[in-house]
């Protein structure tokens, strides 16, 4: 074979390998823009709430800060949800000590504040171990005006149980959040953190849709 057939080859084969690295970079960069245009259509459009046509009561601001946490068992909190009346609940299950529990604190928290003056029921329960009442309390203090109920369970027996029974299916990640119709549907569950709109959406919804 002439030296020039052998680098027309490597020529020809160099070219292939560039045109295929350029339409690599080409796919992945239109892969990254269409995350990024799909990120802003979700918050924009999917999780914005301020379009719909629904007047929220006007918040009583009423602050839980100088109330200590109700200890409160498994039956306990049982008997809350039987005695929500209908009502939707919004339980909330989190620990003092970890770190996407207090990061997402504030829009629970805000959360409660805004539909403070409606039919929504939060239950907010830490369930960390040997926690007492004064330690949670302390441990509140550092999140300002405290807009809910703040509640721990003092013994764990019987709560993954009870959640089954409500057809509640926790992966025993925190934070872990619940909405749950008035008709005790599940109408959304997460572990970790989410944009406040995205709960706020559902809530809404449930409350006025």
């Amino acid at each position: 074979m002439s030296d020039n057939k052998i680098i027309s080859i490597a020529a020809h084969k160099n070219f292939r390998k560039k045109k295929l690295k350029k339409i690599n970079k080409m796919l992945f960069l239109a892969i990254v823009i269409g995350v990024a245009l799909g990120v802003i259509l979700w918050q924009n459009f999917v999780e914005v709430t301020s379009n719909l046509d629904v007047q929220i009561p006007q918040s009583k601001n009423i602050l839980f800060n100088e109330q200590m946490p109700i200890a409160m068992t498994t039956a306990q909190i049982a008997n809350e949800f039987e005695n929500a009346d209908g009502k939707p609940i919004l339980l909330y299950i989190h620990t003092t000590w970890c770190k996407s529990c207090a990061k997402n604190f504030p829009i629970i928290n805000e959360i409660a504040r805004e539909f403070q003056n409606t039919e929504l029921k939060i239950i907010s329960v830490a369930i960390d171990r040997d926690l007492d009442a004064a330690e949670h309390h302390s441990h509140l203090t550092k999140f300002g005006d405290i807009y809910f109920q703040p509640h721990f369970l003092v013994f764990k027996e019987g709560f993954l149980e009870f959640l089954q029974k409500k057809n509640i299916r926790y992966n025993g990640r925190i934070p872990f959040t619940v909405l749950i119709s008035r008709d005790g549907d599940v109408i959304t569950k997460f572990s970790g953190t989410k944009n406040k709109n995205f709960l706020r959406n559902k809530i809404v919804k449930e409350l006025y849709g």
